[in-house]
């Protein structure tokens, strides 16, 4: 009878605590509403896509668009259209382009030239053509007789100028993916026996893009194989140019430089590269 009473007393004990408690927490709830805390959980939000964007061309005689006869700045001119007319976004370009310079030439004017960095980092897009004077400079010493030892430090010597730059243009802009085109052999069609020349080519593309996928956020967009070539013609004008000229991506005055067809096929391939990575450049993501 002792243990039956005093099970009983503890059960009313407990009845009572958990009546108390329970009361406490009505209690709190009614006139403090914010003293017991509630988890909450946040909505994710899917990013939205931003209503403007800057691409930054820095670069050779390809960025500023030597030899489009048309006169509509090469690739920068056509990839704004492209990415305003089907990605719906306002493009905003600026083009740092001068013919001639080297990858040193390139890299000084990113370090001295303040309205570039400026631009540097405002870009959503940062492009980059380089290289093709580079090797100019060395064929043109070693004309025909191409020394392989000389070649392969000059390309050596270039990789280093390369990861500088691309190092200097990523100290202006932490975010921006880099695209950086290839070269190509305008002569391939003319001179298709001069297979030292397509390796020169070919090898110094294979270094460039070793840097670059060292480099972070940094893309290789290789046009070698159509500039050099000229077999990408997407109309049935530039199919009958074919019979006239070798090659009907490259511009006739000079026999060296991309026409507007050959900026095309740059700007084309560009913006396959852009829309594989648009994640980094066309959402926003302060919004989110």
């Amino acid at each position: 009878m002792r243990h039956l009473k005093l099970l009983k007393e503890i059960i009313i004990v407990l009845v009572a605590i958990g009546i108390i408690a329970g009361g406490v927490y009505l209690a709190l709830n009614y006139f403090a509403p914010g003293t017991i805390q509630q988890e909450t959980v946040k909505p994710t939000t899917t990013p939205k896509k931003k209503q403007q964007i800057k691409l930054v061309a820095v670069g050779d005689s390809l960025t500023q668009g030597v030899g489009d006869d048309t006169k509509q700045g090469g690739y920068v001119g056509l990839i704004k259209t492209k990415l305003t007319e089907q990605q719906h976004v306002k493009t905003q370009t600026k083009n740092y382009g001068i013919a001639g310079e080297t990858s040193t030439q390139i890299n000084r004017r990113v370090q001295q030239n303040t309205d570039l960095q400026q631009d540097l980092k405002r870009a959503d897009i940062i492009t980059l053509s380089v290289g093709g004077n580079d090797v100019m400079a060395v064929l043109k010493q070693e004309m025909l007789d191409i020394d392989e030892a000389a070649l392969s430090t000059a390309r050596q010597k270039y990789t280093r100028h390369l990861t500088q730059l691309l190092q200097n243009v990523r100290h202006y802009n932490a975010q921006a993916p880099i695209f950086v085109f290839s070269i190509y052999n305008p002569f391939y069609v003319y001179f298709p026996k001069m297979t030292k020349m397509q390796t020169v080519v070919t090898d110094w593309n294979k270094a460039s893009k070793t840097v670059i996928r060292q480099q972070h956020n940094s893309y290789f967009v290789d046009v070698s194989e159509q500039l050099s070539k000229g077999e990408k013609l997407t109309t049935a004008k530039h199919k009958a140019k074919k019979g006239k000229q070798k090659n009907a991506l490259i511009f006739t005055t000079d026999n060296f430089h991309p026409n507007h067809s050959g900026y095309q096929v740059m700007a084309d391939d560009l913006y396959r590269q852009l829309m594989q990575q648009k994640n980094k450049w066309l959402l926003d993501r302060k919004s989110s």
